[in-house]
C-alpha cells in the first residue's frame, strides 16, 4: 500500500477496483497515489494486467450518517468493468452491525493455512450476503474464499507480494471480488502483487 505507515488502515471502506492494461509494469503517469490507493499487477492462467484499488473509509461507528457511495471512475470502460463494493474488517467489534451489509469480509490475523481456510468458511457461513472473505496465512499469502451462486465456496490463494511487504488482505480480496463479479473464475487468478514504481 502506498502512503505513510503512520496512517492506520480503515476497518470498513468502499473499495473501487479499476482494471487497466499494464504494458510497461510501471505506475501510469498522471495517476496520483495516496494512503487510500494502490496499483497492483494481477496474473491469471491466461492473461495479466494491472488494477487501481482504492479504499474510501467509512465514518467511525459513532457517526450514524448514511455512507455516501464513492464517485464513479472517470475513465472509459475497459475489458473488465470497474467494481465498487463494501469491505469490513471482521475482527473489529465496532463494525459487527455493518458486517451483515458487507460484500467482502477481511481478517488481518495471520493463521496457519488450515486455520485460515476454516476462518474463511466461518465468515462466509455467518454472513450469507457476503460474496468473498480473506484471511492472511503465515506463509505471507492470503486465503480467499468466494461464494458461488450455488452456495459452494471456491478457495484461491493468490500470491500477494514478497514477505517483506505483502499487500494487505483487503486489497487482494477486493481484486478477487472484482475479478469474480466480472464473470471470471476466481481459481484462475494466480497473483495480485504491488506494481513496481519507476
Amino acid at each position: 500500500m502506498s502512503g505513510s505507515s503512520a496512517t492506520p488502515e480503515p476497518d470498513a471502506a468502499w473499495a473501487t477496483v479499476c482494471f487497466r492494461a499494464a504494458p510497461s509494469g510501471a505506475v501510469p503517469r498522471g495517476e496520483a497515489l495516496d494512503d487510500r490507493a494502490s496499483f497492483v499487477v494481477w496474473r491469471s492462467d491466461t492473461a495479466q494486467g494491472s488494477a487501481l484499488v482504492r479504499s474510501d473509509p467509512l465514518p467511525p461507528p459513532a457517526d450514524r450518517h448514511a455512507y455516501p457511495y464513492p464517485p464513479s471512475c472517470p475513465h472509459a470502460a475497459g475489458p473488465h468493468p470497474c467494481d465498487v463494493h463494501l469491505w469490513v474488517d471482521a475482527d473489529r467489534p465496532g463494525r459487527t452491525g455493518l458486517m451483515e451489509h458487507a460484500d467482502v469480509l477481511v481478517s488481518r490475523v495471520q493463521l496457519p493455512l488450515v486455520s485460515a481456510h476454516r476462518r474463511v468458511c466461518e465468515l462466509l457461513a455467518g454472513h450469507p450476503g457476503c460474496l468473498a472473505a480473506a484471511v492472511p496465512d503465515t506463509a505471507a499469502m492470503c486465503v480467499v474464499g468466494v461464494r458461488h451462486r450455488t452456495g459452494a465456496v471456491a478457495f484461491v490463494r493468490p500470491e500477494r507480494g514478497g514477505s517483506a511487504a505483502p499487500l494487505p488482505p483487503h486489497v487482494v480480496v477486493s481484486v478477487v471480488h472484482a475479478w469474480a463479479v466480472s464473470g471470471n473464475s476466481p481459481r484462475a487468478l494466480r497473483s495480485v502483487v504491488a506494481m513496481p514504481r519507476r
